[in-house]
C-alpha cells in the first residue's frame, strides 16, 4: 500500500532530516511529506544498492572503485523513475510525451485515454453525460492506478494538478515536468469540454498557471517544437 504512511511527522518538532528505509515506490509518503515541509529526506533506494555493493564485495572478494556505488544507483534511479507531464490542454503533453517515450524506449501513458477506456466513453461525453465532479472522481482513480508503475512517460489532463492527491500519487514515483506552451498559441477544440473557445483557454490559463508553476519539479518552455520540447525534458531528466 504505496499510499500510506505509518507514522506522520508532526510529533517531531525538531527535525533536521528523514530517512525511508522502503524503495518502492521511490518517494513514499513519509518522505513527501518530509519534503514538503522542507526538511532533508531521502528514500530507501540508494541503501538498497549500497547493501548490493557490498553483499557482492563480500561474495565475489572483488573490491568496486570509489564511485561504483553512486553510479549504479543514477542507474537504477532513472530506470525505475517516471516521467510526468503536466500543463494546460492543447499545450502538446501527448505528442511530446509519445517522442520522449519513443527516444527512451519506455511505455506511454496518456491518462484521458485510460479514462475514455474505463468509461467506454469520450471525455467529451463523461462531461456532458456525467458531469466534472465524476470526472474528476475517475481521473483520480486511474491516476493512483499508473503511480504504481516504474519506468513510464506519463501526460496527464489539464486538470489532474488541481487535485493534490493526483500530484502527490504522481510524486511517489516520477518527476514532474510542466510544458509550458504560451498563451497565445494555445487553440480551442471542440474535445476539450473545458476549452472549447478562446475565452475558455484565457480562463482556465489564469486559473491554473500559478498551480503548474509551483506543481511542477521542472518548468518547460515549449514554444518551440514538439521534437526541441521533447529534448529539453530528456536531457533534463537524463543529466
Amino acid at each position: 500500500n504505496i499510499f500510506d504512511a505509518p507514522i506522520g511527522l508532526s510529533p517531531f518538532k525538531k527535525l533536521s532530516g528523514v530517512i525511508d528505509v522502503v524503495y518502492n515506490p521511490l518517494s513514499t509518503p513519509f518522505i513527501l511529506e518530509a519534503k514538503k515541509k522542507g526538511v532533508t529526506a531521502e528514500g530507501g533506494l540508494y541503501m538498497l544498492v549500497a547493501q548490493a555493493l557490498r553483499a557482492s564485495e563480500i561474495f565475489t572478494g572483488k573490491k568496486y572503485p570509489d564511485g561504483e556505488l553512486e553510479r549504479v544507483y543514477a542507474i537504477l534511479l532513472k530506470r525505475k523513475e517516471n516521467v510526468v507531464l503536466i500543463g494546460m490542454p492543447g499545450s502538446g503533453k501527448s505528442t511530446v510525451g509519445k517522442i520522449i517515450a519513443k527516444k527512451l524506449c519506455r511505455e506511454f501513458i496518456d491518462t484521458d485515454t485510460l479514462i475514455e477506456e474505463n468509461a467506454k466513453k469520450t471525455v467529451s461525453d463523461i462531461f456532458t453525460e456525467n458531469g466534472e465532479e465524476f470526472f474528476r472522481n475517475l481521473e483520480a482513480k486511474i491516476i493512483r492506478e499508473i503511480s504504481l508503475k516504474n519506468g513510464a512517460v506519463i501526460s496527464t489532463g489539464g486538470g489532474v494538478p488541481l487535485r493534490e492527491e493526483n500530484i502527490s500519487a504522481l510524486r511517489e514515483n516520477g518527476r514532474i515536468y510542466f510544458i509550458d506552451r504560451p498563451l497565445e498559441s494555445l487553440m480551442p477544440t471542440c474535445d476539450r469540454p473545458l476549452a472549447k473557445t478562446r475565452e475558455d483557454i484565457e480562463m482556465r490559463y489564469r486559473e491554473r498557471y500559478g498551480i503548474y508553476k509551483q506543481t511542477a519539479d521542472v518548468t518547460v518552455d515549449a514554444s518551440a517544437d514538439a521534437e526541441a520540447v521533447a529534448d529539453t525534458v530528456k536531457g533534463d531528466f537524463e543529466k
